[in-house]
């Protein structure tokens, strides 16, 4: 009997030894030579802006002999409730390096995140856990940008003294002051997707080479201008090909370098001290006639040495010159050159030349969201505002709480007593409670499970002239069941990421611990394309919201505007839609707006009017900033001193859309526009078509639909 049993526990523990996987690799041999080598960095020169779109960069490099198959995780949490965790399928070469870009969002309280690479085919499995914020010390691995401050990265060279901008100077917006950071990237490792560029104010490109930029990092930077980002080309020594994706996206044309002689009085404003030369080869450049808004500065000898203006929502300026070849001493000093071409391209964010304001210690430990979070409240409550999420009438519980006290109480002391059976009571006071539980679950359901549900708001906005749209759609689902509900109907270019409500306008990590985010949201991701999820668990009677991001091949309308002599507006709309215009109304300056009226879907309509007064994008964006702090709802029915008068309908919710995460860049870019003699039509669509469902699931879909569209009048182009 011993021998068999022996016999048996053998072989056991071969069939152990068999099937056990690995350590760390995929062949079985020696750990030491199975460890793969991982880089890991986050944000621009470790500079993010929390709860922002940001790059993570992962460099892999494998000691296997064979290619090596797998999935590269990352997972943080991104607010309060969510945490985000991304995939991306890479496969690994034999000793090659490869570089990963992925693109997250991370809270500001987050104190550590999680990388794995896993095997798709294999039992391969490596993780490991990155501390960012020392809880000793309370210092931090990486630096969180606050709204009021400016983040510039750069790529290519490093000449004439840019990376000491922030030395010497500072940034203002909204009435604070605060830093300038600068972080460099080698053009290898520059962002595949346009997301990766969100968290900057501007992106230099000084000097690249611009034929080794990839397919995809040429179309994420040219999508990130088109959507409201702001880059500085250098053109130096390499030239720009014609047939580039930035020389298309520009509306004019390079010609070959000419060399001119810069003044010198130029030179001394500039603080070019003890200059080589005076002689630089300037790029010559032609405008194409529809380059509405840019603009050429000529320097005091007539020389054209910059270009700048708006493409799609964004704003690009060219130096024609590389400023290097002056030859100058180099220093702090040339930070004025610097700012007389970067100030154009900030919008609302301006620098100046003074010096770089110090952080307070507080910084560390606090964090100051932007005026965007209000908006998105907005938008939150009125997601939130479905039946179902109600709290129950007070009077129900009071009725139960009642009954099941006279029932335990009275009734069945009384009841037992006449039987008799009075020692009973452990057994009916539990029976009592239990059926109380079960009536009271089901009881709920009844009156609050309500159907599978969604809301929507959509912001789609375009360009006259410019190709396609940019779209931002903020949704909540509501679950009458706990499940794990999938999207069905993705397109592979959105960008989905989880949506929390905040209170007030500051993060603190004072007297708590980080909160992980209950809620994990599970996306997958792929080079130059989107982070669409896979799977989105949802609680019952819960309500999950997302936003999403991307960009439209066709936008929902298109329309024409001209003025007359005695000042009335003729716009002719056109809906390309397929549910009809509800409302429209054409802004034709900061405070005045046409109304227009009704067009069904596919047809064109033409109105005239006179424009009457409308309460401004500044005002509105003013009023957030001087209420963003208030622990108050700022888009109620009736707003009387930062307080709501009633919850937030329909229109209020297209109203803070505007303003919401997202689609901000876009509003201050037509405030821009605006500015510059353009108008733009507001139109708004009732039960709009969703472009997506629930996988398996009946869903009712209730989407509200705001497009806008920037319009420059005829004879002003």
């Amino acid at each position: 009997m011993r021998k068999r049993v022996a016999f048996l526990a053998l072989i056991g523990l071969l069939c152990l030894s068999a099937f056990a996987p690995p350590a760390a690799g995929v062949d079985g041999k020696d750990k030491k030579k199975r460890e793969i080598n991982v880089d890991f960095n986050i944000g621009w020169g470790g500079c993010y802006r929390p709860r922002e779109w940001t790059p993570v960069t992962v460099g892999v490099t494998t000691p296997f002999k064979q290619p090596l198959d797998c999935v590269v995780q990352f997972s943080a949490p991104q607010d309060d409730l969510n945490t985000l965790q991304i995939s991306r399928r890479e496969v690994f070469m034999p000793g090659l390096p490869r570089n990963i870009p992925l693109v997250t969002r991370m809270d500001f309280t987050v104190s550590s995140a999680v990388l794995r690479i896993m095997g798709a085919d294999t039992n391969f499995y490596w993780s490991r856990k990155y501390d960012l914020w020392n809880q000793d010390t309370g210092k931090r691995a990486l630096t969180a940008v606050e709204d009021h401050e400016i983040l510039i990265g750069l790529t290519g060279s490093q000449g004439f003294s840019i990376m000491q901008v922030p030395q010497a100077s500072g940034s203002r917006y909204a009435g604070g002051r605060g830093p300038v950071y600068a972080a460099y990237r080698f053009q290898r490792l520059l962002p595949s997707d346009w997301t990766g560029y969100a968290s900057l104010d501007l992106l230099v490109l000084y000097d690249v080479d611009w034929v080794e930029l990839t397919v995809h990092q040429q179309r994420a930077i040219s999508q990130y201008v088109a959507n409201g980002g702001r880059v500085l080309m250098v053109l130096g020594v390499k030239p720009l090909p014609a047939g580039h994706a930035f020389a298309r996206m520009l509306p004019l044309a390079l010609g070959e370098p000419k060399e001119i002689q810069l003044s010198s009085r130029d030179l001394s404003n500039w603080r070019c001290e003890r200059p080589k030369t005076d002689k630089v080869a300037c790029w010559q450049v032609r405008m194409a006639p529809s380059a509405h808004g840019w603009a050429i500065r000529n320097d005091r000898n007539g020389n054209s040495v910059f270009v700048s203006g708006p493409v799609g929502f964004g704003k690009v300026g060219v130096l024609l010159f590389d400023p290097a070849a002056i030859g100058c001493r180099q220093g702090k000093q040339l930070v004025d050159f610097w700012l007389e071409f970067m100030k154009p391209l900030m919008g609302r964010r301006s620098i100046d030349g003074s010096n770089n304001p110090e952080r307070s210690d507080d910084n560390e430990w606090s964090y100051k969201l932007g005026a965007e979070s209000l908006a998105s409240n907005a938008v939150l409550e009125y997601l939130y505002s479905v039946e179902e999420l109600k709290p129950i009438h007070i009077g129900w519980v009071v009725l139960v709480l009642t009954a099941l006290a006279i029932l335990i109480g009275p009734v069945d002391y009384l009841v037992l007593k006449a039987l008799g059976r009075l020692p009973w009571t452990w057994v009916t006071s539990t029976a009592c409670i239990a059926v109380f539980s079960v009536g009271a679950y089901y009881g709920v359901e009844y009156l609050r499970g309500g159907v599978l549900q969604a809301r929507l708001v959509s912001v789609v906005d375009s360009v006259d002239g410019i190709e396609g749209a940019w779209a931002t759609r903020y949704l909540g689902i509501f679950a009458p069941h706990s499940d794990d509900y999938r999207l069905s109907g993705l397109n592979r270019k959105q960008w989905w990421s989880g949506m929390a409500p905040t209170q007030g306008d500051q993060i603190s990590r004072y007297g708590r611990q980080e909160r992980t985010g209950a809620r994990t949201i599970y996306c997958e991701q792929h080079i130059d394309g989107g982070n669409w999820p896979n799977s989105v668990p949802i609680n019952i009677w819960s309500m999950q919201c997302l936003c999403s991001e991307s960009h439209l091949a066709k936008a929902p309308l298109a329309a024409t505007a001209r003025r007359g002599d005695d000042g009335r507006w003729t716009v002719t709309l056109r809906n390309n839609g397929e549910t009809p215009i509800a409302r429209a109304y054409l802004r034709v300056g900061a405070s005045q707006a046409v109304q227009l009226g009704s067009v069904p879907a596919g047809e064109s309509r033409e109105f005239t009017g006179r424009p009457t007064s409308r309460q401004s994008w500044q005002n509105e964006a003013r009023r957030i900033e001087e209420n963003r702090g208030r622990n108050s709802q700022y888009y109620g029915s009736d707003y009387e001193d930062g307080r709501a008068a009633g919850p937030v309908d329909t229109d209020s919710a297209n109203r803070a859309a505007e303003f919401a995460h997202g689609s901000y860049p876009r509003t201050k870019a037509m405030m821009s526009y605006l500015e510059q003699g353009a108008v733009v039509v507001c139109a708004e669509y009732d039960d709009a078509p969703v472009p997506w469902g629930i996988e398996g699931k009946d869903c009712r879909f209730q989407h509200t639909l705001l497009a806008r569209f920037v319009v420059f009048p005829e004879g002003r182009k």
